[in-house]
């Protein structure tokens, strides 16, 4: 399965049960074939690897700075939820 950056917040269909998943803008996820290419052409997520992207000029890739910066929010979120958890078991 392609990994995907979405980059518009959009509904994705994982092809099982739970139908369409709500993604946001940042987040890296894996999809199948035909829902990584429909969600590409349509503006709301870009290949991480070039070579999953079938415009072979790297046309629906995101560039590296783009995915650096994902992976740093996503590490942030993270961070955030853990210090918020912590501070509920305090209470």
């Amino acid at each position: 399965m392609p990994k995907q950056l979405i980059i518009e917040a959009c509904l994705v269909n994982y092809g099982d049960d739970r139908g369409g998943v709500g993604q946001s803008a940042g987040d890296i996820v894996d999809v199948p074939r035909d829902t990584a290419r429909g969600l590409a052409t349509a503006g709301r997520a870009l290949y991480i690897n070039k070579a999953d992207d079938p415009d072979k000029s790297g046309r629906f890739t995101a560039p590296k700075d783009m995915i650096k910066a994902a992976e740093a929010m996503a590490a942030a979120h993270a961070k955030a939820a853990v210090q918020t958890s912590a501070q509920g078991e305090g209470a």
